[in-house]
């Protein structure tokens, strides 16, 4: 897979709220910077995810902007809006750090 079809698999998985797809997608090392200081790794997706799920049934994704091994996107889940910065490569996604309005 390139670089783009993991970051597009990675973006699904999210707007499904699918850990498993997100999962697949991401490096063994992958790390999700939250609020308040907060770091989940690829084991702790589906307990994130659940985390999500009691927000809302999906994750809306825009404003999408990428340019090389980075990408930046607005996403809402239930009432709650944020931003992601995300780096990504061959293998998958490598990171994102969260930003909320």
């Amino acid at each position: 897979m390139s670089a783009a079809d993991k970051l597009g698999g990675y973006a699904g998985g999210f707007s499904g709220l699918d850990a498993a797809e997100i999962a697949a997608n991401v490096t063994d090392d992958y790390r999700l910077l939250d609020k308040d200081g907060a770091v989940y790794g690829k084991n702790d997706l589906p307990g994130y995810i659940a985390e999500l799920r009691k927000i809302g049934d999906r994750m809306d994704i825009t404003d999408v902007v990428v340019e090389g091994g980075t990408a930046w996107c607005k996403w809402q889940v239930g009432d709650v809006v944020g931003a992601g910065l995300i780096s990504f490569g061959e293998e998958g996604v490598t990171q994102e750090q969260l930003f909320y309005f």
